[in-house]
């Protein structure tokens, strides 16, 4: 794979070597993909949120409403479709 070169400044270089200092990565670019690994999966979870969002609004825009149902049931199972 080609390498990438990036200018990250002091505060993340810093950070970088930190983490490979505790043994936690081997190197500088384990850091960085461990990073963006971490920003891919925030946004697919943004993305799966905004999709409910739809969903609801267009539900309501229909009049589509549940009348009778446990919050705590609807939390624990959104915890199961991460």
């Amino acid at each position: 794979m080609a390498s990438t070169s990036l200018s990250l400044g002091p505060h993340w270089e810093a950070f970088i070597r930190t983490e490979v200092a505790s043994g936690r990565f081997g190197t500088a670019s384990e850091v960085v993909r461990a990073g963006l690994r971490e920003l891919e999966d925030k946004a697919k979870r943004l993305e799966a949120l905004q999709n409910h969002v739809r969903q609801g609004l267009s539900d309501a825009d229909r009049g589509a409403f549940v009348e009778d149902y446990d919050i705590e049931a609807i939390i624990a199972g959104s915890k199961d479709d991460a």
